[in-house]
Parts: C-alpha cells; sequence; structure tokens
C-alpha cells in the first residue's frame, strides 16, 4: 500500500501545489477543506479520484478532526505525513485597529488543527510508527515583519513554537516535525493586501519575483521523502534571498 499523507488546507494555493506533487511522488493523499472546494474538484477530474480523498472538515473542531483521522485510519491505514497549509484571509490592518477576536481568530486556525492532529495520531506515534509534521508558516517569522500583518504574524510565531516543542518531545517516538517558512507566494491569500505591497516585495527580492506555489511543494515533497530522515526541527526559508539567515 501507498504511503499516506494528510495535507489540511488542500483547497489554498500551496496546499493545492502541495497535494499534486504528493500525488506525484506516489503517496495516497487525503487533504481537507472548509470552504470552496473547487480547486480540489479539479484535481479529482485531472488525477482521478482514486488518488485523492476528500474531506470537508473545520480543523478548529476537535470532534470533526477525530471523525477524518479515524475515517483514513480506518481506509488507509496509519498517516505517514501531515502537511499544515490552513490559513485564514488575512487583510492589513495597522494593529491599533486590531481586535483581540481578529488575533483569536488566526491562532485558532494556526494552532488548533496542528493540536488536535497530534492527539488523534497519539496511537501511532505512541507505537513508534514513523510520522511526519510539517508545518507552513511565513518568512516574517525570521525577519522583520511588514506593517499591518500583526494578527497573522503572531500566529505563526505561535504556530513555531508548537512544531519546536513538538519536534523535542515527539522525536523519542520516530517522529519529526519540520517547518517551511516562504515569502510571499502568488496565492489568492494576497488578494486582500495592497498592490503596491505585492509588487515592491518582488522588485526588492534579488530574484526579482515572489514565490510560487511550486517552489514551495517541492520543499514539502523533499521533508515528506525518506532523504529527510534526518532531518527534524529545522526550517526551510524560501524566499530567493529576500531574507537570509
Amino acid at each position: 500500500m501507498n504511503k499516506v499523507a494528510l495535507v489540511l488546507g488542500g483547497n489554498g494555493g500551496i496546499g493545492n501545489s502541495a497535494v499534486k506533487r504528493l500525488v506525484e511522488d506516489g503517496f495516497k493523499v487525503c487533504t481537507t477543506y472548509f470552504k470552496h472546494k473547487e480547486k480540489l474538484k479539479e484535481i479529482e477530474i485531472e488525477l482521478g479520484s482514486n488518488e485523492i480523498s476528500v474531506f470537508q472538515c473545520d480543523v478548529t473542531n476537535e470532534d470533526e478532526v477525530n471523525k477524518i483521522i479515524s475515517n483514513i485510519n480506518s481506509t488507509f491505514g496509519e498517516i505517514d505525513v501531515v502537511v499544515f497549509a490552513v490559513t485564514s484571509a488575512i487583510k492589513n490592518t495597522r494593529i491599533l485597529k486590531l481586535d483581540w477576536d481578529e488575533y483569536n481568530s488566526h491562532f485558532d486556525i494556526q494552532i488548533k488543527p496542528i493540536f488536535f492532529v497530534m492527539k488523534a495520531l497519539s496511537e501511532q506515534i505512541n507505537a513508534k510508527y514513523q510520522t511526519k509534521f510539517i508545518v507552513l508558516l511565513t518568512e516574517y517569522c525570521i525577519g522583520s515583519p511588514p506593517k499591518g500583518l500583526s494578527n497573522y504574524v503572531t500566529s505563526k510565531y505561535a504556530a513555531m513554537g508548537m512544531a519546536k516543542t513538538m519536534a523535542i518531545e515527539l522525536s523519542q517516538y520516530n517522529s519529526t516535525v519540520n517547518m517551511i517558512s516562504p515569502g510571499m507566494v502568488e496565492t489568492p491569500l494576497l488578494d486582500t493586501l495592497p498592490a503596491k505591497l505585492i509588487e515592491l516585495t518582488s522588485h526588492q527580492n534579488p530574484l526579482r519575483r515572489n514565490a510560487l506555489p511550486d517552489d514551495v511543494s517541492s520543499a514539502i515533497s523533499f521533508l515528506a521523502s525518506d532523504q529527510s530522515n534526518y532531518l527534524n526541527g529545522v526550517n526551510i526559508v524560501i524566499n530567493g534571498g529576500g531574507i537570509m539567515q
């Protein structure tokens, strides 16, 4: 049986690219969406419904997450790779104009799915079944963040903290947790940002362009493969050299 990958947020730009790439890599891919299944329908038509399984799921709801994990386990067995590619819509709002609820919504979508999936997979983790977790962050967790994205950036820092602590604690069970921090990626997520910011970011990048979803899914492919078995707690920055560590 093929290895099984779960991509949370497969309807998003990066998630969509990750689903396609992992199918190409030979994984049986299960993926979730909350709204807007259109992009996943396109993949089902392109690749065939036998290659992917699509689940509607509110990943901030523990019962729904448990139900999806149970369904996947009973149908395909253990989950080898989990990719966290879910995110909330972002809008450019200065910090003094934000409400706390606008922080909470981002915390919920960034942290709850990681925690709920980890708990749902605790049986296979405790059995030392090799499980790889891949968490999508942002380059703003490394360099100076732009103005107007405080709630988004803060939630990504929280996800980074969760991923690093998981990397330490789960390593004894043969599981690994790694991160990917893309720069600005050309996806519909940018639609709510000022066009001037997008253009300026592209112009200032050493490669003179913003990232594409396939740039990110290539790194996901590597971290999901056996070639990454000795990587744990690593954060791969994909931004064309815009920020260097």
